[in-house]
């Protein structure tokens, strides 16, 4: 066979334009309960009744349970019922999100440049969140549970997230999801552990979370609409977009953190 020979060499190559593709439905974007309501640009704090723990709860008279935090062996009367409110998570920060692009100042570049600025945005943006908002559940977890497996850590979190007695988010890096058959069920669009709590299984968590496993309440999120804003330089003959959304991801409480160390 004879190796094809371009008969004219002013001829350019085909131009190709990949259509925009669609994130992933998982994650921590997936996972949030997106909310309309409020001004979050200082940040938000969540309370909320449903984790009040051994500060604001007893079982009256119980020997099984050991003695209760505000025990005072001075006080005949000190098997009383009283306790405190738990204080709230510190506030979750506010983010800013941000995709560049730029070209020449022709009509048609300049679409592009406004759309591939947005795109990239749209990609981009829930990894880096995930990323960013896995530094902070790494602060309020604390010390994590060190296990020698998957699922062992998945064994200990199960039993956290039984005593809290609530439906519970499992955020964990997208590497272990293959790691151990059966801790990860396909329940419709959701992936769940063994006791029906929710996976949130990230990309952004890969490098987040590395081989932390944390788990929290129900996840609320507060976002702003994309905004595009475009300058020029005829100069030098640039076009530029900068695609931006303020965002913010938080919770009630963090129940427990188990960290595999093989």
């Amino acid at each position: 066979m004879t190796t094809p020979v371009r008969t004219n060499s002013t001829l350019d190559v085909m131009h190709f334009d990949a259509p925009p593709v669609t994130p992933l439905a998982m994650g921590l974007y997936a996972a949030t309960d997106w909310r309309a309501d409020g001004r979050f640009f200082n940040g938000v704090q969540v309370k909320g009744p449903n984790y009040g723990g051994d500060q604001a709860f007893g079982v009256w008279n119980q020997p099984w349970c050991g003695l209760p935090p505000y025990y005072d062996p001075d006080d005949d009367d000190s098997e009383r019922k009283h306790g405190s409110r738990p204080d709230p998570l510190d506030p979750f920060d506010m983010m800013t999100v941000w995709a560049y692009d730029e070209c020449d100042l022709t009509e048609p570049s300049r679409r592009e440049v406004e759309a591939r600025a947005r795109q990239i945005l749209t990609l981009e943006e829930p990894v880096a969140v995930e990323r960013s908002f896995a530094s902070r559940l790494l602060e309020d977890a604390g010390t994590p549970e060190e296990t020698t497996t998957l699922k062992l850590a998945v064994g200990y979190l199960e039993g956290e997230a039984a005593k809290a007695n609530t439906p519970c988010w499992f955020h964990v890096g997208a590497q272990w999801a293959a790691a151990e058959f059966g801790l990860f069920l396909k329940v419709g669009t959701r992936w769940t552990t063994p006791l029906g709590h929710s996976w949130v299984i990230g990309g952004g968590y890969v490098e987040g979370l590395v081989n932390t496993i944390v788990v929290t309440s129900a996840l609320f999120g507060w976002r702003d609409e994309v905004q595009v804003r475009t300058t020029l330089d005829e100069r030098h003959n640039i076009y530029a977009a900068v695609a931006e959304r303020s965002v913010v991801i938080g919770v009630e409480a963090v129940i427990a953190a188990a960290q595999v160390v093989p």
